[in-house]
């Protein structure tokens, strides 16, 4: 099981994709083949044109009423944002009771990020180890039911400077005991 189809498990029902991007095919072609393409809104804070079920919104404040979807994918959205509180506190005013928030993001206590400080990006704001970001959906009303950390990828990490070293790190990444590898992915109910 790779990234893409882990995250892909939580998808049911009524499905919020959020960080709709169209150069994130994969994901969100999946997305959509999986809970049916009528059944998927998309947000995002940067849409160019009109796609239906697309729209122009902040995941820090989302235009939905409440209860209103049976699943989140936030596939490496969290670290961009300014308020991740705000982030996880909207995905449980929409998300239905039980329902699922699946969501992925560097892990800032790899092995990698200790000695690059790669993910120490301009446009990462928010960089979490597993334990804060457990909490941080336990604060707002999550359970865990699923953690799996996967492999840098050069799907998951658009952009990067270090695609070069992705054979090593790849290799490592096996060896690794899990608070050390790459990137995290949960899957958290709604309480």
């Amino acid at each position: 099981m790779d990234r893409i189809e882990f995250l892909l498990s939580a998808a049911k029902g009524r499905v919020l994709d959020i960080g709709f991007n169209p150069h994130y095919k994969k994901l969100h072609e999946g997305i959509a083949e999986k809970a049916g393409k009528k059944n998927v809104i998309g947000i995002d804070i940067v849409v160019e044109g009109f796609e239906p079920n697309i729209a122009k919104a902040s995941a820090e404040k989302m235009p939905f009423r409440k209860e209103c979807f049976d699943s989140i994918i936030a596939g490496e959205i969290i670290e961009h944002l300014k308020g991740p509180g705000a982030f996880v506190k909207e995905c449980s005013r929409v998300l239905k009771k039980g329902g699922l928030l699946a969501l992925s993001t560097p892990n800032k206590k790899s092995w990698v990020n200790r000695l690059f400080h790669s993910y120490e990006a301009p446009l990462h704001f928010s960089l979490f180890s597993l334990g804060e970001l457990e909490a941080l959906l336990e604060k707002n009303s999550f359970r865990v039911v699923s953690v799996k950390m996967f492999p840098y990828t050069a799907e998951s990490s658009e952009g990067s400077q270090h695609k070069w070293f992705m054979p090593f790190r790849k290799a490592v990444h096996f060896l690794m005991p899990d608070s050390l590898r790459e990137n995290m992915c949960i899957i958290a109910e709604k309480q």
